[in-house]
């Protein structure tokens, strides 16, 4: 014969099970996505005249593997031999889009060429610039940020050439000001803009001007 189970204890358990049917059915938190910009792009001195005689096109970049994505990446060595991605920190666009939007508008204030853009008919003839970008992080040391790290390869051509007039690796190493995600993404901001400045300059020299 089967005895009576006790009340008490049946009244327990039916509470205990219906408090564990609300926790599981409640609500998860929603995870805070944020979203960074570069940060306005410092004054670019005009020149006194533009330096390339033909259109300039600034194309589309691209970007080594994770680099490419949304994510912000964060290393924990200056080599950056390993490199890791924040959940919900983000890019509200991936570096290879930023990067080309800003040297075009750094290069079209700079007066580089009388036309500077991002598209350019092929049956019209003009100077395009390429990049490639293989660093675009902060670095953490003892999870402090100490450094923000952006490599790019550009290379300057002018249609039907057989060289380019310029093609070289661009290394910058910006100090962080502050430890907030936004603080690294001025720094990363101050060396695109830097970026634009060494082309510049490496522009001047390739076509034998002080």
């Amino acid at each position: 014969m089967i005895p009576n189970p006790d009340p008490r204890r049946l009244t327990l358990a039916l509470i205990a099970l219906c408090l564990l049917l609300v926790g599981c059915s409640a609500p998860q938190a929603i995870p805070d996505f944020r979203y960074y910009r570069l940060a306005p792009a410092a004054p670019m001195a005009a020149l006194p005249a533009p330096l390339l005689d033909q259109p300039l096109v600034v194309t589309d970049f691209r970007a080594d593997g994770v680099h490419g994505e949304r994510p912000i990446l964060y290393a924990n060595d200056a080599d950056s031999l390993k490199t890791s991605q924040y959940h919900y920190q983000l890019w509200n666009d991936p570096p290879p889009v930023m990067v080309q939007r800003r040297l075009q508008e750094l290069l079209s204030a700079a007066g580089v060429s009388a036309y500077v853009t991002d598209r350019l008919s092929p049956r019209t003839t003009g100077y395009r610039l390429t990049g490639a970008i293989h660093r675009f992080e902060r670095v953490l040391v003892a999870g402090q940020p100490t450094e923000a790290v952006m490599g790019v390869r550009l290379r300057l051509q002018l249609d039907g050439a057989e060289l380019p007039l310029i093609e070289r690796d661009y290394l910058l190493r910006m100090p962080v000001s502050g430890s907030r995600v936004e603080d690294s993404a001025v720094a990363l901001s101050a060396a695109v803009d830097e970026v634009a400045r060494r082309l510049i300059k490496d522009l001047r020299q390739a076509l034998g001007q002080r």
